[in-house]
């Protein structure tokens, strides 16, 4: 059964124009959001595990877009942001490329390993051009929970 992902998006993790000049200040300032929207409940320890599957295997996916994600024992609530990027950075993505937009997740330490669902969905919605294109130059909040509703 699929995951509805819209049901895990929230305003306060949708952001354009994100500040950052390099991967690791990216992922702390993310980080920032997701403690502040109240999905984890320890900053550092969630910023450690997102670098430590950062250096097991990079999370840029290609086509401009990275998917940082970690299961954590600092999550109280699964979710993910999605960020557009003010400049474009080096990820070390699959096809060379730098990354424009960034979807990281946040899964809680749990059995039902929620974060592969959410991972699984969200490649399976990524491999899909329309919604790719339409996620990647949407210009508002509104655009993007639409898209995850099943509209492009």
């Amino acid at each position: 059964m699929d995951l509805d992902l819209s049901e895990l998006l929230d305003d306060k993790l949708v952001k354009f124009d994100f500040p950052g000049e390099t991967k690791n200040e990216i992922i702390k300032n993310i980080a920032a959001l997701m403690y502040e929207a109240g999905k984890v409940s320890d900053i550092n320890q969630y910023i450690e595990g997102i670098l430590k599957r950062e250096e097991e295997c990079e999370t840029g996916i290609g086509s401009g877009v990275a998917i940082p994600h970690c299961k954590n024992d600092a999550v109280v609530q699964a979710g993910f942001s999605l960020v557009q990027l003010k400049n474009s950075i080096e990820w070390g993505s699959l096809d060379g490329k730098p990354v424009n937009y960034v979807i990281m997740l946040a899964a809680p330490n749990s059995e039902d390993n929620v974060h592969l669902r959410m991972l699984s969905q969200l490649a399976k919605n990524l491999m899909d051009e329309d919604f790719l294109n339409t996620l990647t130059h949407a210009k508002s909040i509104e655009q993007i929970k639409k898209l995850f509703k099943g509209g492009v």
